[in-house]
């Protein structure tokens, strides 16, 4: 969790930095990498039944997979220390890892 924290707050710097207001809502990716192919599912699955509508997954070329869901929330929701333990849990809970979120300014 100390690493998210970190980036979170480094990443809302950078977002304030640019003019951007971190209460207005925006499209945000949240990014997953899952062990293998079945992890993958699991984890997709996991992530739609949460509510998530709009998830991606495929193989990189390091042999492990990507998961990237796409969302309508802001910045403050996303860096919440809950939010992000509960995706966090998620991954684990699926054999995968959460990496962070991105978004365009």
């Amino acid at each position: 969790m100390a690493g998210h924290i970190a980036r979170n707050q480094g990443l809302c710097k950078l977002i304030e930095s640019k003019g951007a207001d971190l209460a207005v809502a925006r499209t945000i990716d949240l990014l997953f990498w899952a062990d293998d192919e079945l992890a993958a599912h699991r984890l997709a699955a996991a992530l739609r039944n949460r509510g998530y509508g709009k998830v991606t997954l495929g193989p990189t070329d390091d042999e492990i997979w990507s998961v990237e869901v796409e969302i309508n929330a802001s910045v403050a929701e996303v860096v919440e220390n809950g939010f992000t333990e509960q995706l966090a849990q998620l991954a684990m809970d699926n054999r995968g890892e959460f990496d962070g979120w991105g978004t365009s300014v």
